[in-house]
C-alpha cells in the first residue's frame, strides 16, 4: 500500500497564473528554478507550452529543459561559472546572465561567445548580484568593444514584496536612465525587472520582459498582511494542493501530553487524529498547535510538535463528542485549496516559497488538467 501522502498538480491553475503573470510586460519568462518552486520542473515547463521562455538558476537546469523538448527561451539567472558553462550555453542555445567582471573577462577570450544573448544584471540596490550603476556605462563599452550580444539589461528589485516600502520605483527609475542612455549604442536593448511582487503591484514599473515566479504557482509574494495583499492573494489560484490521510485516531486524557517534548497538554479529553506527513515529507516542523488543515470540509488543527512522518490534529468537537465521518482514512490538505499556503508559512515564520521548495521526494506529484 502506497504512502498517502501526495502533492496534487492543478495545471490549469498554473497556466491561468502564468496570464495574469504577464500583466503590463509584453513578455514573461516564467521562473521555473529549484525543481519549478518544488512542483517539478519539466511537467511545469511542458504545461507552459505558450510562455515566452523560461528562467533557471543554473546551467544544469536549463539542459535538463533542453533534454526534455523544450524549445523556448532559456535564460540561466547565474550566468557561466567557469568556462565549459559558456561553451555549454552555446552548444544548447540558452540565453545567460552576466553580471560579474570575471565573467566578462571569460567571454572576451573566445568570438564564438559573441553568439550568446547576454542579460547585463545591474545592481540598484539588492547588494546581491550585478554591476553597480557607476560601472553601468564602461561595461557597456566593454562589451560593445568584445562584441559581445547584449540582449537585455536587467534588475532585481529588493523590496518589491513589501507594500509599505517605495524604494522599488525609486530603483526602477535610476535602471530606466541607464537603459535609456545605452539605446543609441543598443536600439534593439530590452528592459527587464518586474519580479512577481512588481508584476502585481507596481503600476508605474513597466518593462518589456517579467519574471515572475511565485505567482505561477498561486502564491503571494507579499509579506505584509494588507487588504491589496489579501486581494492579490485571492485573485491567484493554488497550483499545489498538499494531502495525506489519517492513519489512527484515538482519545487522550486531561493532563496527558501530545507528541514529542510534551510540548502540548490537553486540559480536556481530546480525540487526535494521526496524519500520515510530517518533516521528512517537508511539511515543517515550526508549524505550532493550531495551524490549520482541511478535513471532510471542516478546519481543523494541528496539535503538538510535528514528527518526521507524521502530525497530530485535535479532531474533538467539545460540544458534540467526535466529530464526524472523521475516520481512519479520512483526507487532509495541509495547504492548497481551503488552506493557503501563506497562512502556514506566517504561522511557521517563513514564506511560501520555502514550503513548496522543500517538500522531499518521497511527496508523490500527482498532475492534474495536463
Amino acid at each position: 500500500m502506497a504512502r498517502p501522502t501526495q502533492a496534487i498538480i492543478n495545471l490549469q491553475h498554473l497556466r491561468d497564473n502564468y496570464q495574469l503573470a504577464k500583466g503590463n510586460s509584453k513578455l514573461a519568462y516564467a521562473v521555473v528554478k529549484a525543481n519549478a518552486y518544488g512542483h517539478g520542473l519539466v511537467p511545469v515547463a511542458q504545461a507552459l507550452s505558450a510562455a515566452d521562455g523560461f528562467a533557471v538558476a543554473c546551467i544544469e537546469e536549463a539542459i535538463q529543459l533542453r533534454e526534455s523538448g523544450i524549445t523556448q527561451a532559456i535564460l540561466v539567472l547565474g550566468g557561466g561559472i567557469d568556462r565549459s558553462e559558456w561553451e555549454a550555453a552555446l552548444k544548447h542555445d540558452l540565453e545567460m546572465v552576466l553580471h560579474h567582471s570575471h565573467q566578462l573577462a571569460t567571454l572576451t577570450t573566445d568570438s564564438r561567445f559573441g553568439q550568446l544573448k547576454l542579460w547585463l544584471k545591474i545592481d540598484t540596490g539588492m547588494n546581491r548580484l550585478g554591476f553597480r550603476t557607476a560601472e553601468a556605462e564602461e561595461t557597456f563599452k566593454q562589451c560593445r568593444q568584445a562584441g559581445l550580444n547584449i540582449k537585455a539589461i536587467m534588475t532585481h528589485f529588493a523590496c518589491a514584496d513589501d507594500l509599505e516600502k517605495s524604494k522599488t520605483k525609486d530603483q526602477f527609475d535610476a535602471f530606466k536612465r541607464i537603459y535609456e542612455q545605452q539605446l543609441l549604442h543598443w536600439p534593439d536593448l530590452t528592459l527587464s525587472s518586474n519580479n512577481s511582487a512588481a508584476v502585481l503591484s507596481s503600476e508605474n514599473v513597466n518593462d518589456h520582459i517579467s519574471r515572475p515566479g511565485i505567482m505561477l504557482y498561486g502564491s503571494s509574494p507579499y509579506i505584509s498582511q494588507s487588504t491589496t495583499d489579501r486581494h492579490f492573494r485571492s485573485a491567484l489560484k493554488p497550483v499545489m494542493t498538499l494531502k495525506s490521510k489519517i492513519v489512527s485516531t484515538h482519545w487522550v486524557n486531561p493532563g496527558e501530553g501530545v507528541g514529542y517534548g510534551e510540548t502540548q497538554i490537553v486540559s480536556q479529553p481530546t480525540r487526535v487524529g494521526i496524519v500520515a506527513i510530517g518533516y521528512g515529507d517537508g511539511y515543517p516542523r515550526s508549524a505550532p498547535t493550531g495551524t490549520p488543515v482541511w478535513c471532510n470540509g471542516q478546519r481543523l488543527t494541528v496539535l503538538g510538535r510535528v514528527s518526521m512522518d507524521m502530525l497530530c490534529v485535535d479532531i474533538t468537537d467539545n460540544s458534540e463528542g467526535e466529530l464526524a465521518n472523521i475516520e481512519v482514512g479520512s483526507e487532509v490538505e495541509l495547504w492548497g485549496e481551503n488552506i493557503n499556503a501563506n497562512e502556514i508559512a506566517d504561522l511557521c515564520g517563513t514564506i511560501s516559497y520555502e514550503l513548496f521548495c522543500q517538500l522531499t521526494p518521497r511527496v508523490k506529484r500527482v498532475y492534474i488538467n495536463q
